[in-house]
């Protein structure tokens, strides 16, 4: 399977659990694509069976790039799978919510539950999230 996941990281939380994700997918013998938010046009992405987006969470909200890149972008397709993830400091983020919305409108389908992985502190360490990415990959794998 095709997989592009779109991220942001600004102190590179994020970047590392999906190091971690992409291992654990690539062992699965998936094809795996990184894209950043801030370097990828929302028309550029390569057609994919499963589109993943990852944004931190800043201010409870979406990094306003975030939003305008899933405001702008057009899936290739209709019913394309999709899933999200974050990293956060507060766990009031409402981020997803507003990701989820704007997705659902574009006819994608969810594929799993979101992934959310909270930074003990803005430039890490990260919570402990092991368990929690091994249910979002066989999430993703069903």
């Amino acid at each position: 399977m095709k997989i592009n996941i779109v991220y942001e990281s600004k102190y590179g939380n994020g970047r590392k659990m999906l190091d971690e994700l992409v291992e654990k997918l690539e062992n699965k013998k998936h094809e795996v694509k990184l894209f950043k938010f801030t370097e990828t046009d929302p028309g550029s992405l390569p057609p994919a069976n499963l589109y993943i987006f990852h944004s931190p969470t800043r201010q409870f909200r979406l990094p306003p790039r975030v939003r305008s890149f899933i405001e702008r972008y057009t899936p290739p397709a209709e019913n394309i799978g999709y899933a999200l993830s974050t990293t956060y400091l507060d766990p009031r983020t409402i981020a997803l919510k507003k990701m989820d919305s704007s997705l659902l409108k574009k006819n994608m389908v969810k594929v799993t539950e979101d992934l959310k992985i909270r930074a003990l502190g803005l430039k890490g360490p990260l919570e402990e999230h092991r368990e929690k990415l091994e249910d979002f990959v066989i999430g993703l794998l069903k």
